[in-house]
């Protein structure tokens, strides 16, 4: 084999490698049969795994009991970490059953549980402004973190490798979906019960936000997270020059995928789900951003693998419970 073919086919593995590296590799229609069917095994094997388990149900029901006094082993990856335990962050201190979303408040887990849990318990350690939307089931906020991979290079943090384990969003404009209602995952019971009504009603309140022009104001928390990180950058005086390399071409690029995010229609995103143990808070959320490829170019897609659409969750609880009811019959 000549040096020019190894070369050349040194080229094209390192070309595969770098655009796997970003993520660029994985845009994959969830939708489409065959990921649609693999998203279907994933969930009913996360949800199966998870009620069966005695020792997981255990923990959930004392989860939402309010109680401190648990070693949460199966539950714990989702919750606050140790380190975090007991420091002051809003209004309340962080105990051990709480999670970021999800805040044992000092009401009595008699009236806890008397009121459906229906607490207002996001806000006790997170700003006001971050909620977009509410509804009687679910807060609508927006992400913490920028959509843009490229504004957590690694001269800003050495650990970084964009678009594997740098924090931004799966596209422009991901936001989330959170219950008030105090349901760990989507293989809580809780969550599916009632023909899985309070995840229907997660997507509704989408729709509804977006279609009561709720773009500007999604544009806005998305603008922030932006600017946010952008400060943090030229904070960092070891990188000055390189920020002021890197902010033109963003600005640039964040105008452009605004004005395209704005003429975007409910089914132009996607609902999704990432099913413990996949899932990084212990508290039911459903993560919502733009299909199109054009607002996810500079976010990752590291976590696709993982998301499980709702209308695949949905499809597994009707097929389930038909197949119950024909046994039962």
């Amino acid at each position: 084999m000549s040096l020019a073919i190894i070369g050349a086919a040194l080229l094209v593995f390192c070309t595969i490698a770098y655009a796997w590296s970003i993520g660029v590799m994985s845009d994959e229609d969830l939708h489409a049969p065959v990921p649609f069917q693999k998203r279907k095994d994933l969930y009913r094997k996360r949800r199966d795994e998870f009620r069966n388990d005695p020792e997981a149900m255990a923990e959930l029901k004392e989860w939402k009991a309010l109680n401190d006094d648990v070693d949460y082993k199966k539950l714990g990856s989702g919750l606050i970490p140790a380190s975090r335990v007991g420091e002051t962050v809003g209004s309340k201190p962080f105990r051990k059953c709480d999670t970021w979303f999800s805040v044992s408040l000092t009401q009595s887990r008699a009236f806890f549980h008397v009121s459906h849990s229906f607490l207002k318990e996001f806000e006790a350690h997170n700003k006001r402004s971050l909620i977009l939307s509410e509804s009687p089931q679910s807060y609508i906020i927006g992400n913490l973190a920028s959509y843009d991979k490229r504004q957590y290079p690694q001269w800003f943090n050495p650990k970084f490798k964009p678009g594997v384990n740098t924090p931004e969003g799966q596209a422009f404009g991901h936001t989330l979906i959170v219950s008030r209602k105090r349901v760990f995952n989507v293989v809580d019971p809780d969550a599916t019960e009632n023909d899985s009504a309070l995840l229907k009603e997660m997507k509704e309140h989408f729709v509804r936000f977006w279609e009561d022009n709720g773009s500007p104001k999604l544009l806005k928390r998305v603008k922030s997270a932006f600017d946010e990180q952008n400060a943090k950058l030229a904070s960092n005086d070891k990188t000055l020059n390189s920020y002021h390399e890197l902010l033109p071409t963003i600005k640039a690029d964040f105008e452009t995928l605004s004005h395209g995010f704005r003429h975007l229609k409910p089914e132009d995103f996607e609902y999704g789900f990432h099913a413990h143990p996949d899932n990084s808070v212990g508290h039911l959320h459903m993560h919502v951003y733009p299909k199109k490829s054009f607002l996810r170019k500079f976010s990752t897609y590291s976590h696709d693998w993982k998301t499980i659409p709702l209308d695949a969750i949905l499809e597994v609880e009707e097929e389930d419970k038909i197949k119950q009811e024909q046994a039962s019959g």
